[in-house]
């Protein structure tokens, strides 16, 4: 990195002790200085016109966040999946489309203003800290907009975090969630957003969070399960939410195991 930066001007280079990916973004934060920042993670690469994309769109509309389509890749680069993000108009806000709340909230695949993250930061050390700051910048985003391509690859890597074996590691989503909707209350504005958000406990944690664990080696999982539909079940009249119909046949079939009959029987479906 050093020598490609010393041939490439334009380029800078720092380097910190390991703070976790929280930690490394934030101290990026703390020396950048353009109008606007994308993150790039060890395990993503981007299309070649990938900034210039971003850059264009983002003058033409005046834009705060930038989104563009994802690609999952294997190691050896074969395509997983195509996810494209769901939207009906190119410029939009979550106040005019809340079901924007329902693409994926990673860091990565957009570009922001950089004046977005004023006041905020990514914790550092902690597992979902996307879920904890993206869906936050949405609210203070005027203009959203979307370069329809996929433009951010994903390596999906055995060791990942979403691909990690502890399974109480995974709890850490109900510290994000009530994060969030602590945020969203003191900004007065949850139950504008209600459905959305709980939507989110519905596929984050009643759908993927409890079949990742159950598809775990761990001696704990029964317990981090239990504990994970307790917090989901808190929530009155979620499995009565409007968004549960939208929800392709494989989802609902693995919710309406983890819901009734036990994640056991959905682990053996899975597998």
């Amino acid at each position: 990195i050093d020598d490609f930066a010393a041939k490439n001007l334009n380029f800078k280079v720092f380097t910190i002790e390991n703070r976790g990916l929280g930690g490394a973004r934030n101290y990026g934060m703390e020396k950048a200085t353009g109008d606007y920042v994308i993150f790039i993670d060890s395990d993503d690469y981007i299309a070649e016109n990938c900034i210039e994309r971003f850059v264009n769109a983002a003058c033409e509309q005046n834009g705060d966040i930038v989104c563009c389509n994802f690609c999952d890749v294997a190691e050896d680069g074969t395509p997983l999946l195509y996810y494209k993000n769901s939207y009906s108009e190119a410029v939009t806000d979550i106040y005019n489309q809340p079901q924007i709340l329902f693409n994926r909230f990673a860091a990565t695949g957009k570009m922001y203003k950089r004046e977005l993250f004023e006041g905020m930061q990514f914790v550092s050390r902690e597992w979902y800290e996307d879920l904890r700051l993206i869906v936050k910048l949405y609210l203070k985003a005027e203009k959203i907009v979307y370069v329809d391509d996929f433009l951010l690859f994903y390596v999906q890597r055995k060791g990942s975090i979403m691909n990690n074996s502890n399974a109480k590691r995974n709890l850490e989503i109900i510290t994000a969630f009530e994060d969030v909707f602590g945020y969203y209350k003191s900004q007065k504005v949850y139950e504008g957003f209600k459905d959305e958000l709980e939507f989110l406990v519905i596929e984050h944690i009643l759908i993927a969070a409890v079949t990742r664990v159950a598809l775990t080696k761990g001696s704990d999982k029964k317990e981090v399960i239990k504990k994970l539909l307790e917090y989901a079940n808190s929530f009155d009249g979620i499995y009565k939410n409007k968004y549960i119909k939208s929800l392709g046949f494989n989802k609902r079939l693995i919710l309406f195991f983890n819901k009734n009959i036990g994640f056991i029987v959905g682990k053996l479906i899975l597998k």
